[in-house]
Parts: C-alpha cells; structure tokens; sequence
C-alpha cells in the first residue's frame, strides 16, 4: 500500500513550463537505473514502502528544493556544520503532486499514486555492478564554481557525447566545506562508450579543458601513489555492501583505508631535526583573493601530491611543501603557471636555501606548538587560523 504521507495537490498556482519539466526530469533521474544503484537512501525507503517514496521525502532533496525555489543547502557552512534548512511548505508539495499527474504519461517507467502523495518505479530495479567500467572521471572545471543551472549544463553536455545518455552524473566535493572540487563523475550506458570517450582528448566545457580518465585508471593510478581514496568514490552500487567485498568480489585489489592520525611523538632532547630540502618546497605568487586552503591544495595536488600549504588568506603568496622532493619537476610542469580560476593563475618559483630552512624552522615551531596543545599566537584549539592547511 502506498504511503498516505503528503498534502492532495490544489489547483491553480502552477510551475512554468520548463520547471515543471525540470521537476518530472528530476524526479525521473531519481528512479533511474543509474541513481538507485547508488542511492542507498532511495533503495531503503522505497523498500520500506512497498516500492513507493513519499512525495514529502522527495521534496526536501536539494535539487528538487532549489528547481521549487525553496531554500536549499547552497553548501555553506556556520561552524563546520550544514545550516538547518525549514521544512517544505505543503502548498509547495502539493504543487509538485499536481505538475507529476499532469506530466507523466502511461509509458514512462514512473507513476503516481490515487492520493497524490507517492511515486514509484514501475519496473523492477536490478542492481548493476559493472557501473565502475562504465564510469568515467573527468577533471579540469573550476573549484568553487557553482551556478543553479551547473547540473543542467553538463548533464547536457555529457549526454552528447557517444551517442548515448549518460546515466548518472555526480559533482565531486571537499567533504569539509561541500564546494564543487572541478571534477565530476559521469557513469556511461556501456563500457565501450566510457572508454571511448575517456580517449578523447578534444573535451571542454564552458571554456575549460577536461582531463578524462576510466574510474578504474583513476584507482589505479591512486592505488599506485598509495593515496587514499575518499569515500565518494569508494561506492560499491546496489549489490555489495561494501566497496571492498565489491573489489574481491570483481578480483580488484581494495584501496587501503584511512588510517586515524596518528599521535605526534615527542621528539627527543639528542634528537637531530629533520633534513631541509629545498627540493620539497615551491614558492606561489598571484593568490590574491578570497582564496582557500583547500582550493590551492587541491589544484596544486593535481601537479603532485601535497604535504601541506604555508599561505595567509588574502596575501599574494606562499608555500606548498610536496610530499616528495619533486620542486624541479613542478617547475617545469607548470612553466606557464597553475591556474585556479579565470581571473587567478599561480607563478611557481625554487625556494633558496635559507627560505626553506625559515619554513622548515616554522614547521617545527608549529608541530612543537600543537604538542604542547597551544597554537602560535597563544591561541587554543580552533580560535587562531594559523598558514598550514
């Protein structure tokens, strides 16, 4: 039986037209086969419901919340944490109940319920477990850079290239802030066209060059540096609980997990301090701006894995410490700079001999500190924002 959850929809005070489409497409894609073999949240409640979703469950989904010009999570956080978002009004569930039983038709695969209050899929959902085949990583948009219409955008966009639709598409974030990382997820009908297109090196959008890669390479690659592989990628689809009986299961070798960090020893009196090598360091100019510690991490780690970054927010310049000496590398990487953003490009430079023993002396000023449960400044805990990020 389905659920009786929602308000009957009223009549009068409609949509526009391409909302209302927006809203049914939206509401589709949910129920796609490319998003419940994801969407653990989607399979668990239409399983408690007889294969129904409440309408007053689906509208409080972000997208759905912003296409209703409802309040929504514009991934700003107060705190470290997500700001409460108030309930959806029940005249506006009641206007998507009214634009879904005008809208869909007696062959899409969903439909709604007599009370107006649930949708559900009409054919049954099988899990697909070669979605990591099919799933290609595409890097190269710009960090932060969120518009209302971005999903639109590249959903149209991807679902141009090889022929096919593209079946789910997901934007990357930091997992801290919630910003748009610049790289996207985009799972593909088959593996054919997935691996077509991440040989493509012609792709861009919006003016910026896309760096495509198989989901499997990516791994690979990131297996290879021994980097951690964050848990938006580590998505096992609608069969395996987890991501690592998925990897035995399919004969893959499972990333390893994060490790806690570790608590700092205290170094011995008779202990030598650790070597200065310039070669770790590269100096950056051109910061300028509201610039964050995790969007220069972020770009300059796609040049080589990061350590982490001396840099004061608003200043021009700074210091990225890699994570192996690879400063000459770099340079000559990024002869023409790093750029961040349309109107942002980083200048990288050699740091001397003695700015790095500055920056080395800093470092252990700063690790001394953060033993000591004191950060530098006086301050305690969180209060003080101190350069590394």
């Amino acid at each position: 039986m389905a659920p009786a959850e929602g308000t009957p929809a009223a009549e009068g005070n409609e949509f526009s037209a391409e909302t209302a489409q927006k809203l049914v497409a939206q509401i589709k894609y949910y129920f796609s086969n490319g998003n419940m073999n994801h969407d653990a949240y989607m399979r668990k409640t239409v399983g408690e419901n007889d294969g129904w979703m409440p309408l007053a469950a689906l509208s409080r989904f972000n997208r759905v919340r912003q296409l209703m010009e409802l309040p929504f999570d514009e991934h700003k956080f107060v705190k470290g944490r997500k700001r409460a978002l108030p309930a959806v009004p029940e005249s506006s569930i009641s206007r998507l109940a009214s634009t879904l039983k005008a809208a869909l038709r007696a062959e899409d695969d969903v439909e709604i319920n007599a009370e107006l209050s649930a949708v559900r899929r009409k054919s049954e959902f099988v899990a697909a477990d070669d979605w990591f085949e099919r799933t290609v990583h595409f890097k190269g948009l710009e960090y932060g850079k969120e518009t209302p219409e971005l999903i639109d955008e590249l959903t149209a966009f991807f679902n141009g290239l090889g022929g096919e639709r593209a079946e789910y598409l997901r934007l990357r974030r930091n997992p801290r802030t919630r910003l748009f990382k610049g790289n996207v997820l985009v799972e593909f009908a088959s593996a054919a066209q997935a691996e077509a297109v991440a040989q493509r090196a012609d792709l861009e959008f919006d003016g910026k060059k896309l760096a495509p890669m198989l989901l499997p390479a990516y791994h690979d690659e990131k297996l290879e540096k021994g980097d951690f592989i964050p848990d938006e990628l580590r998505r096992p689809g609608g069969t395996y609980p987890t991501y690592d009986e998925w990897c035995v299961a399919t004969g893959r070798e499972p990333p390893r997990a994060q490790q806690p960090r570790a608590e700092k020893r205290k170094p011995q009196d008779d202990e030598e301090p650790a070597p200065v090598d310039p070669k770790l360091l590269v100096r950056f100019t051109g910061a300028a701006g509201d610039l964050s510690f995790a969007e220069l991490k972020e770009k300059l780690g796609d040049v080589a894995p990061v350590k982490y970054v001396e840099y004061t927010k608003g200043e021009d310049a700074g210091i990225v410490r890699f994570a192996e000496p690879v400063a000459d590398a770099v340079l000559e990487k990024t002869a023409e700079g790093v750029q961040l953003s349309d109107t942002v490009t980083l200048k990288l430079e050699a740091v001397d001999d003695e700015a790095a023993s500055g920056f080395f002396e800093r470092a252990r000023a700063a690790a001394a500190n953060s033993r000591g449960g004191r950060r530098p400044g006086g301050s305690r805990g969180h209060g003080h924002r101190g350069k590394r990020g």
